[in-house]
């Protein structure tokens, strides 16, 4: 029975324990729902109920402050916060809190002896989260002064790590404006450790924009240059500037750190090779041809040699794309260079490695040439088909081989034979992005011959697709029939038009324009004509016709002041200004009209960013004037 009593007795406790915590819970929780309803009274009546129990303070305190700040019970605050440094001396943070209380009652003379407690009261057993939270409760009142002078101290007295709070000044340094001893500070962690470089790297990306506070840039350049004078064995000041020159894409730059870079650590042309990389996908190919000629004349390695001799190739070819300008002559001395590194893999496959995957690279490389370039599409079927007589490549690649004889076969005009062949890919690989780029490609046949229907029926499917890119292209064709099929008198229109892409497609510009032209003058008030102008524009781009490319948007920008593409085409009329004629002013009189006219366009950012760019201007406001 004894037995039995105690048993009962300790499941009551436990019982009475369980509801008593149940009880606080939903008092926290009412009280920060008032709170945060801004009903301040109820949510103190809670608090006040909850402050007779000190363990409480650290989950009740901020919210607790705050509502009796609001309802101006200022000696209730000075209350709460000295029983909470009671409770827990070791939260300095407090002190900031009282000295923010006694400077809004004006004693000046209190305020500032409260302010200054947590600095005199640092010391070595102080935790990282402690003297963290006195720091953000001075940056909070934006006493910016104290806050570095804490960090100062706390460093100095952690004799472990007396650079745990360099990042932290570093923050505050950023916030004073004061981005040279900012920057010393970051550089000053490269001396303890090298392996701080990411966190150096990513301080001051965070804290200077290196596209608007140019002065600011210039400072980190200096001073790196200043550091490998001072220090030439240390590598890891080259590193940090060729990541300075990348972030500006200052290839130029880059290119002699980077060879000073591999020399120092014996890579062998491997750091070279890299940049040309980079350089190739940022399209600043003189400076890849120069990284893959460096290679080329000074690896002693051979497959670093035959790595270069590929990527020049590709360099070239894609200058040439990029550029649209070439003569027959370039282009058959490329066809020439593409032979002979065939050649030469054929002659070295024993001591090559990857020599399948490198021919592989190369005919399909040669097969685009042959075909968009020089016209001959038999020959580059010729190459495909030695690439899928390769030993050994993979299924996935044999698919891409097969995606680019469809698109031949569209070239050719034969556009149910690419419908057939993309159909073939699109089930080989249905849940692989190059399946839904092979669906993609095949509504885009029936679109070129005026089956808008069953393209439409696709493109719903695309619309879901995961790859982002793929998705927003279907979207885009999809808006584009939606909008202007099945209205009156537009198939014949639409029809026309569908045909002038097929054409662009295959590169016959001057047919496309005939067709853009004979649609807008039949059609005179038909909905595409503000596309027609915008597509006029993309082919006088790719013809290197830029002042007809900005004629046709302002014509579309005159006429179709509605059109939901207006955005679109005044963003490329500045590109165009600032990228291919280099006039800033006019390039920034259209990023204004997007930033003003336009404020909800998905261009504003990147235009706001160009114009701040183009002014020299930091993060000031821009003025519809400035």
């Amino acid at each position: 029975m004894v037995h039995y009593r105690f048993i009962l007795f300790n499941v009551f406790i436990f019982i009475s324990f369980f509801g008593y915590n149940q009880q606080i819970d939903t008092d926290i929780k009412l009280a920060n729902s008032y709170f945060q309803d801004g009903d301040f009274e109820k949510s103190v009546m809670y608090f006040e109920k909850l402050e007779q129990e000190s363990s409480l303070l650290p989950k009740i305190y901020h919210y607790y402050r705050s509502a009796l700040m609001e309802l101006g019970r200022y000696k209730n605050v000075e209350k709460l916060c000295k029983s909470y440094l009671k409770y827990s001396p070791e939260r300095l943070s407090i002190y900031v809190d009282l000295g923010e209380l006694y400077k809004y009652l004006e004693n000046d003379k209190k305020s500032e002896s409260y302010f200054d407690k947590p600095i005199d009261l640092v010391n070595e057993s102080s935790s990282y989260e402690v003297i963290s939270e006195v720091g953000i409760s001075y940056e909070r009142h934006n006493d910016l002064s104290r806050a570095l002078t804490l960090y100062q101290k706390a460093n100095n007295l952690n004799k472990e790590n007396p650079f745990v709070f360099h990042t932290k000044m570093a923050n505050v340094l950023s916030k004073q404006g004061q981005y040279q001893q900012m920057i010393n500070l970051y550089l000053e962690l490269l001396k303890v450790n090298e392996s701080y470089l990411l966190t150096v790297q990513s301080g001051l990306s965070n804290h200077i924009d290196f596209e608007t506070q140019l002065s600011e840039k210039e400072l980190i350049r200096k001073t790196l240059l200043k550091n490998i004078q001072a220090n030439s064995k240390n590598v890891v000041y080259v590193k940090l500037l060729i990541w300075y020159y990348l972030l500006n894409q200052d290839f130029n730059g880059a290119l002699q750190q980077v060879i000073a870079l591999d020399r120092k650590l014996n890579k062998d042309g491997l750091e070279v090779l890299n940049l040309g990389k980079t350089a190739l996908n940022n399209q600043s190919f003189e400076i890849a041809l120069d990284c893959f000629d460096y290679v080329i004349n000074n690896s002693k390695s051979d497959e670093k040699k035959y790595t270069g001799e590929t990527l020049k190739l590709k360099t070239l070819k894609q200058k040439l794309i990029f550029n649209q300008i070439y003569n027959p002559q370039e282009l058959l001395a490329l066809k020439s260079s593409y032979l002979k590194t065939l050649y030469k893999l054929d002659q070295n496959a024993t001591v090559i490695r990857n020599v399948t995957d490198r021919k592989y690279e190369v005919l399909l490389d040669l097969a685009e040439l042959e075909a968009y370039y020089l016209n001959d599409t038999d020959e580059a079927k010729n190459y495909l088909q030695k690439t899928l007589n390769l030993n050994g490549i993979s299924q996935l690649k044999k698919g891409k081989v097969n995606m680019l004889l469809a698109d031949l076969f569209v070239l050719e005009n034969k556009i149910w034979e690419a419908s057939l062949l993309y159909l073939k890919v699109e089930k080989q690989f249905k849940e692989d992005p190059l399946g839904h780029q092979a669906k993609f490609n095949n509504a885009k046949v029936y679109y070129y011959a005026g089956e808008f229907d069953w393209c439409q029926a696709q493109l719903d499917v695309l619309k879901a697709s995961t790859s982002k890119l793929i998705a927003n292209d279907a979207l885009a064709l999809s808006v584009l029939i939606t909008d202007n099929y099945n209205m009156d008198t537009s198939e014949v229109a639409m029809k026309l038009f569908a045909t002038g892409d097929m054409y662009v497609a295959q590169k016959k510009y001057s047919e496309a324009l005939q067709i853009y032209d004979s649609i807008y003058d039949q059609f005179k008030n038909h909905s595409l004509n503000d596309d027609i102008l915008f597509r006029k524009s993309q082919v006088f781009k790719i013809l290197q016709m830029q002042d007809k490319a900005i004629d046709v948007l302002k014509q579309l920008e005159e006429e179709f002041p509605g059109s939901i593409i207006l955005d679109k085409a005044l963003f490329n009329i500045a590109k165009l200004y600032e990228d291919d004629l280099t006039d800033f002013e006019s390039a920034k009189k259209y990023y204004r009209k997007i930033l003003f006219d336009h404020p909800s366009s998905l261009y504003v950012i990147d235009a706001r960013k160009r114009f701040r760019k183009l002014s020299g201007k930091t993060n000031q406001n821009i003025n519809k004037s400035s």
